[in-house]
């Protein structure tokens, strides 16, 4: 049902999309819609969650082996060019839900939805970053860090220069990934393989 309610999101948006749009995309009853999900922004925010990890497992970002190995990573470089990797990868795939997200944000559900995904996407950044404090200087501020990841890897940065200013997805992520190394100074510790 998320990948029928995902096509038709995009194609027609999210208000002028239904729950009887969806079943029947998805090939079941309108009932089967409303028992899964509840609401038509719980399908919205479960097609979100699907297209934060790229699948329909329940197993979280954090929780993923992708991620789980980021810390053994021992070259500081390489840790950070790993978690700009990821990143990368979920606004990409996140990116034009979110504009419908964004689109029906008057709507006190889909701004609650619009709410929680920020400060779900702000606490992974956390993480992430967090992953690298070893890698990091002594002088670089941490919660700065955080903070500047979260807006370079926002969902807006990158509608404006691949959607709007029609750069490629590769130099949206050299971008971002020539940026984090500049802000994120990385130590002067010798380059180790990863283990």
């Amino acid at each position: 049902m998320c990948d029928a309610a995902k096509k038709l999101f995009l194609a027609r948006g999210y208000t002028e999309t239904t729950i009887t749009d969806i079943a029947a995309e998805a090939g079941v009853a309108h009932q089967t819609v409303y028992f899964t999900f509840g609401s038509k922004a719980a399908v919205l925010a479960a097609v979100m969650d699907s297209e934060i990890v790229g699948d329909l497992d329940t197993v979280a970002l954090l929780d993923r082996p992708q991620v789980r190995r980021i810390p053994q990573i021992r070259d500081p470089a390489r840790r950070l060019q790993r978690v700009v990797a990821i990143c990368c990868e979920v606004t990409e795939r996140v990116a034009p839900i979110y504009e419908i997200v964004r689109s029906g944000a008057a709507d006190p559900e889909i701004k609650e939805l619009l709410d929680r995904h920020e400060l779900q996407r702000w606490q992974t950044q956390r993480t992430l970053v967090g992953m690298l404090d070893a890698a990091v200087t002594a002088d670089v501020d941490l919660g700065a860090g955080v903070d500047w990841m979260y807006a370079l890897l926002s969902h807006e940065v990158y509608w404006l220069l691949v959607r709007r200013r029609g750069w490629s997805t590769q130099q949206w992520r050299r971008h971002v990934a020539d940026q984090a190394a500049r802000q994120l100074v990385l130590t002067a510790h010798p380059r180790r393989s990863s283990s």
